[in-house]
């Protein structure tokens, strides 16, 4: 899972890029704001792994409402080499940018969904940006780390064991309890039934009469007691 936070002051633009971001296939949660101030109190409020600003924000910060929040981000040691994306209609102001903030690319408008998923291709697969993994422990004491996105699903398998379906494979362990998995993996999962945890990116259909999920060749069923909280987060998938 990745957080973005994206920092414009017009909403209407904060919102088409989040949705641009979130319809991804990496597991996406894009925070929007639209104030330098704002931003500053959720830079301190959450780690994240991309900014994604306007080079222009508040009328009364001038042009420099994102440099100055750019370097605002620079001066909080953990954010020293995070990536920043700076998106701007003035190119005479990028090499500002680059050597106060040493941002790591930048978009110009007017842009398209095609430039965004560039840059984010780029900036997603570069070093400076972990992708959040699933720690568990193998019969040998061994650790795997699993990236969180590539796991399609979650459920028991025999003698205690947790299986973890993934794009590469299954994983087994004894590291966690079903229960404990649902509290770890939050954003993006859910527990569909007592025996299954599913990414909700994976799933391509929901038969409601039945209530079964259709996640590439699997069939998976949604509990009773789960039904309802489901059907309200698809509802807005």
């Amino acid at each position: 899972m990745y957080n973005i936070l994206i920092v414009d002051d017009e909403a209407e633009q904060c919102e088409a890029l989040k949705i641009i971001l979130e319809r991804r296939k990496e597991n996406i949660v894009a925070d929007i704001c639209t104030t330098l101030e704002k931003a500053k109190i959720l830079c301190v409020g959450k780690k994240y792994d991309v900014f994604l600003l306007d080079m222009k924000l508040d009328e009364k910060d001038g042009d420099e409402g994102g440099l100055q929040l750019g370097n605002y981000i620079r001066s909080i040691i953990p954010y020293k080499y995070t990536p920043i994306i700076y998106i701007t209609s003035v190119p005479e102001k990028i090499q500002a940018a680059l050597s106060d903030t040493g941002c790591f690319r930048y978009i110009l408008k007017p842009y398209t969904e095609e430039k965004i998923n560039k840059c984010l291709d780029d900036v997603l697969h570069s070093p400076l940006v972990a992708p959040e993994t699933f720690s568990i422990q193998n019969f040998w004491g061994g650790e795997i780390r699993v990236p969180e996105c590539s796991i399609i699903y979650i459920c028991p398998g025999m003698n205690r064991r947790l299986q973890i379906y993934t794009k590469d494979g299954c994983y087994e362990t004894i590291s966690y309890t079903m229960e404990q998995v649902e509290n770890i993996l939050r954003y993006g999962f859910f527990r569909c039934h007592r025996k299954y945890i599913v990414n909700l990116k994976c799933i391509s259909e929901y038969d409601r009469s039945n209530r079964l999920l259709y996640i590439g060749n699997e069939i998976i069923p949604v509990g009773r007691k789960y039904k309802e909280a489901f059907e309200n987060i698809w509802r807005v998938l």
